[in-house]
């Protein structure tokens, strides 16, 4: 069988999970099967995840590990007409001259320009990770419902459409956005040595005592992903437990605003804001209990990296979390936005360390091997495979 190769389209290269996800994709494809290249857009001034730094690293792990790449400037997150018109020539020149076998798309606007591109240059598998969806939670009505429109049109162009989680397929399909044989399930993968396998120990930088208990967060700091709510959640708690820290680990144009909610709720002396993290593994090996606070959410990365840390977790019932998490079993579920709700999940794991240990180590077990690079991997060249075999390429 002729090798194939694929291209990957992302527009940030960053810390985020949905690029975390791309460069494991790319850095373990089968390489006797498989021929990656990365195509990346400038993170520019955009600082959230890592910025620029995170994107130059991650592409130094690429060519460490073989794999080719290329930045295309004007492949940024933010929509900009004439810009997004030369990006789109710029793909297609590139498709054209590399000639892919399979063009993988990742996230929205990647995922608009790119699959456009890889039709109007005859790519002939085209395969779109939309790595959860804003059809609602980011954006105003409008524009959910323009998104929603535009990927309307696009799902025809896509051979095939990666959903991480079941719920997120639904909601999809719910929306009549592709069809039901277009999709394929593949939980996003992490390295699960690296979380299961680093000391426990709380870092310095979080600037509390071993003796204390740190509840933890991470993630980019936009309303979406609900830091609000689970500030407010804390300050009940902090008012009956005095040796208590929240320590959320991220980034984002929410920085400020959080920080001024914390200073109103006199929180400024118990709340870590940590926004320069090289290793979240070794955040979470200092935490005690982990909180995913999102108000959408496509799988939560980070989620599935506190339970193979060993960590109880709560965290709200949306979009796919709930095919991880099930409430009382492997961690507990809230409503998403409802601050009683939180408050009271935290009372009762810090009440009842008997019941955050069970939770914890169930939670291990439900990562296992499910949740591994290798699996995600395997299960996406799979799906390459068939569509190339339908495309009678392979």
């Amino acid at each position: 069988m002729e090798r194939a190769k694929v291209i990957h389209v992302i527009t940030r290269l960053d810390n985020g999970g949905s690029a975390q996800n791309t460069l494991l994709t790319a850095i373990r494809h089968d390489r006797p099967r498989f021929e990656p290249l990365v195509v990346v857009g400038d993170a520019g001034p955009w600082n959230d995840q890592g910025g620029r730094q995170a994107t130059e690293a991650n592409c130094r792990k690429l060519e460490k590990a073989g794999v080719r790449w290329t930045m295309i400037p004007s492949l940024g997150r933010t929509i900009q007409p004439l810009r997004d018109v030369s990006t789109f020539w710029s793909l297609v020149r590139l498709f054209r001259r590399e000639r892919p076998h399979v063009v993988h798309t990742h996230t929205s606007k990647a995922g608009v320009l790119g699959r456009l591109a890889a039709w109007f240059a005859r790519v002939p598998v085209v395969v779109h990770t939309p790595h959860g969806h804003v059809f609602y939670g980011h954006f105003g009505r409008l524009a959910s419902w323009l998104f929603l429109q535009v990927e309307r049109l696009l799902a025809p162009m896509s051979t095939k459409l990666i959903a991480l989680t079941e719920a997120e397929r639904d909601e999809h399909l719910a929306r009549a956005v592709g069809t039901s044989r277009q999709f394929a399930v593949v939980p996003s993968g992490i390295e699960l040595s690296r979380f299961r396998n680093v000391e426990k120990r709380r870092p310095s930088w979080f600037a509390c005592s071993d003796e204390a208990t740190v509840i933890g967060s991470v993630g980019w700091f936009t309303p979406v992903k609900g830091h609000a709510y689970l500030i407010e959640a804390f300050a009940k708690v902090r008012a009956r437990v005095r040796n208590v820290f929240l320590v959320l680990v991220g980034n984002g144009r929410e920085l400020e605003n959080l920080m001024a909610l914390s200073k109103r709720l006199e929180l400024e002396q118990a709340i870590r804001f940590i926004t320069d993290c090289q290793d979240v593994a070794q955040c979470l090996a200092g935490m005690d209990l982990y909180v995913q606070p999102s108000l959408n959410e496509g799988m939560g990365r980070a989620l599935i990296e506190a339970m193979a840390a060993g960590l109880p977790v709560i965290a709200t019932s949306v979009g796919g979390i709930p095919a991880v998490v099930e409430d009382r079993r492997n961690g507990l579920l809230v409503p998403p936005g409802d601050v009683q709700a939180l408050a009271a999940a935290l009372f009762a794991l810090l009440d009842s360390p008997e019941l955050a240990r069970t939770l914890a180590a169930a939670a291990g077990r439900t990562v296992g091997e499910r949740f591994g690079a290798g699996a995600m991997v395997e299960a996406i060249e799979a799906h390459y495979d068939q569509a190339l075999r339908e495309a009678r390429i392979a």
